[in-house]
């Protein structure tokens, strides 16, 4: 891969919600954002900071989950696209206490359509609910002894939490990021082969590829996305813990190649990466936006646990990216 400077060209204010997730491009200058607090999808401009677009802020997803009756949170974690489909995943963990909650199984898909003049996401298909169950049934992936991870809480060390998802260069599979377990220091990339299949045929079971182990420094995945422009994949790396440890990572994609770590000059000592964007027509930058739930803005209140959604120190941040060949 040539090599090239990162740096930090601009940072941007979205107001409404604290968790950004997962997130996907939807035109050169919107995207669509899941908050990891709620069943809520939402639509903010790219290009500066503000409100979610008014009259396409979101939509309710509930109606989309069937075994979610009492309507609890899912935990959206991962987005991508793929043949003009947005996939979306959940954490696929049990709860922070341990606790199996089988609403945050969810494997679904959508688009945005705008066929009655106001833009609204249109369910594809079905959420599909047995991932884990198709894992723990592949011999290959016994020893990662995700029956047992399964057990745990998500933060846990050995536990399960999903957070990346990727389309793969040819658009024939995506890929699954694991932020935990991390086995002997190694993050668990698994391709999914047939996920048009999983959310439209109502008996069908995932196909999976073998799985990756990458190279993170002890890290697992947040958020992967591939760059077609550059010709690589840039990964999001986290502690499994929560705990502020972060770093970026480039990627050919080759399995026998590992990945490079990404310094970026200008960065804000308490910016949190989830997710990383990319926009047809900026071949020289992208976007990474924070999970700020956690940060401490009202008189030292997390900004997650402010209730008014207007308040103006309820917002997470973005950052626009710059690249410059070396």
């Amino acid at each position: 891969m040539k090599k090239l400077r990162f740096s930090v060209e601009r940072e941007l204010q979205h107001q409404g919600i604290c968790d950004a997730s997962g997130a996907v491009v939807l035109d050169e200058q919107h995207f669509a954002v899941a908050n990891d607090e709620d069943n809520i999808l939402k639509i903010y401009r790219s290009d500066h900071s503000g409100r979610p677009v008014a009259g396409i802020s979101g939509r309710d997803l509930n109606d989309y989950f069937d075994n979610n009756p009492k309507i609890k949170e899912v935990d959206i974690e991962a987005a991508t696209q793929m043949d003009g489909i947005i996939y979306w995943m959940t954490s696929h963990g049990r709860n922070k206490d341990g606790q199996l909650e089988p609403e945050r199984r969810q494997f679904f898909a959508n688009k945005l359509s705008k066929d009655d003049g106001d833009p609204r996401f249109k369910q594809i298909g079905h959420s599909y609910t047995r991932l884990v169950e198709d894992m723990l049934r592949d011999e290959r992936l016994q020893r990662y002894h995700l029956e047992a991870a399964e057990q745990l809480p998500p933060k846990a060390k050995g536990g399960l939490n999903i957070e990346g998802l990727a389309a793969t260069p040819n658009n024939k599979a995506l890929l699954i990021g694991f932020r935990n377990p991390i086995p002997d220091g190694k993050a668990i990339l698994l391709p999914l082969t047939n996920p048009l299949e999983l959310i439209k045929e109502k008996n069908a079971h995932a196909i999976f590829g073998n799985p990756i182990e990458l190279d993170l420094n002890g890290l697992g995945i947040r958020s992967l996305e591939y760059w077609e422009s550059q010709n690589r994949f840039i990964i999001v790396a986290g502690a499994y813990d929560g705990s502020d440890q972060f770093a970026l990572y480039q990627w050919s994609g080759l399995e026998n190649e590992n990945p490079e770590r990404i310094e970026v000059t200008g960065w804000p000592s308490d910016f949190r990466p989830e997710s990383v964007l990319f926009y047809p027509h900026r071949d020289n930058q992208f976007q990474l936006l924070s999970d700020d739930g956690s940060i401490k803005r009202n008189a030292g209140t997390p900004c997650k646990d402010i209730k008014d959604k207007d308040h103006p120190l309820k917002y997470f941040r973005s950052l626009w990216i710059r690249i410059d060949e070396i």
